[in-house]
């Protein structure tokens, strides 16, 4: 069958109108297969435009959400089924900025990596419209909808090789982020690859600029071609050339996935060459803990050796962090879930939908996102209590005008003669960079030093600020404020 996802809005249109149906039933269409609504639900599609359609062999729905596991730590981890009854998985992982879903790009994985699930067994591409169908179906099933989505982050990172799968992916990501549909922003979506030169490069020149994640795993050829059999058609030199290509057109920082196995990279050695190596590349070094594949033989590093290669890295100027494992308790890495259920060896006491996990807490789930809000800094607390303390002590006194805090108010905003910043002996009214005062002093020479060379704010935001601040100041002088 036709799966009706794969279609853009304008493809939608021609389909419509080939069914002699008016356009604005091609936007009705779409609004109801990206809220996961199926043939038989209730639409504002007119029965007899459904029923030609399911004549014609199109599926509104080719992801059914099949099982459901929580894990300890609230992780999320999906069974799907698709319409042959080949099985994907993936993990929906919260955050107190919201929600991550980790979907998949193939039924399995061609790569083989020695340390990861998905590459037992290898099946098939999915096509835009299935990867498109996760985020469809786990959307509907935290009760979302297209205008009012309840995901918003997705990785690229389940089962699958995703530049194997390219023009599928590439066709993906234009649907998700299109503004008629779920309209995800390229900021929030990354891509996790395990390097394929050529691939990166084309993807950096469609112009998505999606964030990039390198699965990288080993300081060199030697040890990356042991464990990554990708590695022994490309070398780890072309991968960070890539990589450097893909940071100058799209002007993204690299994130460099690195997973620490026990007696194979995690060495201080390999600490410091794995530094040598990316000294030159914008990028992020994520230490991944080890989620051991009992068919893979392999073991993963203990705390202290991951603090320690960690250590090493920051001494060398690498950025760097340790990711939380989430999910051990439902085998949450890529491929581990898909792999039990396909050899019979799901855990019947793992909450599942079958029992506890869809009867007992998904309206839990549901409001979670109602508990997103950073709570306020001790900073901004305390600001408010002193705040209000002054207010307080302002209507105790019974004074309409009090001259303590008025001096107080003006002193911040500069205008009491003996901390005024425009004194003629310090003001400098024709130079665009420099303002000095007893306090502070800018000037173009130190701009660099003080803001750093990777600050995300540019020189003309900083000048255009201190200019308009000097304007609203020079402006205010001599005016009494109360």
């Amino acid at each position: 069958m036709n799966n009706l996802l794969d279609y853009d809005i304008n493809e939608l249109t021609k389909i419509i109108e080939n069914l002699g149906e008016p356009k604005y039933r091609a936007k009705q269409l779409n609004n109801a297969i990206l809220n996961g609504k199926n043939y038989g639900q209730n639409t504002v599609l007119p029965q007899s435009l459904l029923e030609k359609l399911q004549t014609l062999g199109f599926d509104m729905q080719s992801v059914k959400i099949y099982k459901v596991f929580k894990s300890k730590d609230k992780t999320i981890k999906f069974l799907y089924k698709l319409n042959d009854d080949n099985i994907i998985e993936g993990v929906l992982m919260s955050h107190v900025y919201g929600r991550t879903l980790c979907i998949s790009t193939q039924v399995g994985c061609k790569m083989n990596c020695s340390f990861c699930a998905s590459g037992l067994n290898f099946v098939r591409n999915l096509t835009a419209g299935e990867i498109l169908g996760q985020i469809v179906a786990v959307n509907a099933y935290l009760k979302g909808s297209v205008s009012n989505r309840e995901i918003t982050n997705l990785v690229l990172m389940g089962s699958g090789e995703p530049l194997d799968n390219f023009d599928n992916v590439v066709k993906f990501l234009r649907l998700v982020t299109s503004e008629d549909g779920f309209n995800f922003s390229v900021r929030n979506i990354t891509l996790s690859t395990c390097g394929i030169p050529s691939k990166i490069e084309k993807l950096a020149d469609i112009g998505l600029s999606i964030n990039l994640a390198i699965s990288l795993h080993a300081p060199n050829d030697e040890i990356r071609r042991s464990i990554m059999p990708v590695a022994k058609s490309f070398s780890i030199e072309s991968v960070i050339e890539a990589a450097n290509y893909y940071h100058t057109i799209t002007n993204r920082m690299i994130y460099i996935e690195y997973t620490l196995i026990d007696g194979v990279n995690s060495s201080i050695q390999n600490a410091q060459e794995l530094a040598y190596l990316l000294r030159n590349l914008d990028c992020r070094v994520n230490l991944i803990s080890l989620n051991e594949v009992k068919e893979r033989g392999l073991k993963g590093v203990t705390d202290n050796k991951t603090n320690s290669f960690l250590r090493e890295l920051l001494k060398n100027g690498i950025s760097a962090t340790v990711r939380r494992s989430l999910g051990d308790d439902i085998d949450g890495a890529c491929g581990q879930l898909r792999n039990k259920e396909i050899n019979g060896e799901i855990d019947s006491t793992m909450p599942s939908s079958d029992n506890e996990l869809i009867k007992a807490d998904i309206d839990t789930l549901h409001n979670t996102k109602k508990s997103i809000n950073r709570p306020k800094s001790s900073h901004t607390r305390s600001y408010n209590n002193n705040l209000n303390s002054r207010s307080k002590n302002n209507r105790n006194s019974g004074n309409k005008f009090n001259e303590k805090s008025s001096f107080e108010r003006n002193q911040r905003n500069g205008l009491n003669k003996k901390s005024s910043d425009y004194q003629s002996n310090n003001y400098d009214k024709n130079s665009r960079y420099s303002r000095t005062s007893n306090n502070n002093s800018y000037n173009k020479n130190s701009y660099k030093d003080d803001f750093g060379k990777n600050s995300r704010t540019s020189k003309n935001t900083r000048t255009n600020a201190y200019q308009r601040q000097d304007y609203n100041n020079k402006n205010s002088r001599g005016k009494k404020r109360f």
